[in-house]
């Protein structure tokens, strides 16, 4: 194996990547396990460093736009039109076919809860007013174009180790691909921690999970 470049972008994250495997036909697959290992991040990810917030937003008659990188909810904050004597709130999520959402509310209260509908954020009672969302937003996708993001700044390891990771599952190398997701769990603990705002998604069932897998699939070929 050469000696590895310091990971910093895209590209030198690719050289590493192929240093590592060593094999000429795994080669133009690198830029796939890379995208996989960023699919697999959304998932499982979960940390302030992914916080994201639209400012305020205009309700209208079907609610506002979910936003298009959206992964999962931190807080809705509703505010009242200029003028008025109600307070800002938070809302609380509920399915839209919940007894909450559609009738367990005051219909010329303020809003109490928001739900998802055709890809809109849709509050009940609909009152005027705006929305703040504030939400898991997905990792921006290393590319030639943007060959850099927050995370292979903060920890270029957690993309080498996630990338190898999806190379050995495709090699269908259950041992190895164990090896290198106990190294990629190790090292998102040690950046991220396991506090309550900076948390990672349960990751101990998707070990056996992801060695099941790389199984059935060695079965079926």
């Amino acid at each position: 194996m050469a000696d590895p470049t310091r990971i910093t972008d895209y590209p030198s994250l690719l050289t590493n990547v192929e240093n590592y495997l060593a094999r000429d036909d795994l080669q133009s697959f690198a830029a796939t396990f890379v995208q996989m290992a960023e699919d697999r991040f959304n998932t499982d990810l979960k940390v302030v460093d992914m916080h994201k917030a639209t400012g305020d937003v205009t309700i209208n008659d079907d609610g506002v736009a979910q936003p298009a990188d959206f992964v999962d909810w931190v807080a809705v904050r509703w505010k009242p039109v200029a003028g008025s004597v109600q307070r800002p709130l938070y809302l609380a999520y509920r399915e839209p076919d919940s007894p909450e959402f559609r009738h367990r509310h005051r219909p010329s209260g303020v809003p109490q809860f928001y739900t998802l509908l055709a890809g809109r954020v849709v509050v009940t009672p609909p009152i005027p007013g705006t929305l703040n969302l504030t939400y898991y937003a997905r990792l921006p996708s290393l590319t030639v174009d943007t060959p850099t993001n927050w995370l292979i700044q903060k920890a270029p390891m957690v993309y080498l180790y996630g990338t190898l990771l999806e190379a050995m599952l495709f090699q269908k190398d259950e041992e190895r691909a164990a090896q290198w997701f106990g190294l990629l769990d190790k090292r998102l603990a040690a950046v991220f921690g396991a506090g309550d705002t900076q948390k990672t998604a349960t990751r101990t069932a998707r070990t056996a999970t992801d060695v099941a897998e790389a199984t059935a699939a060695k079965a079926i070929n």
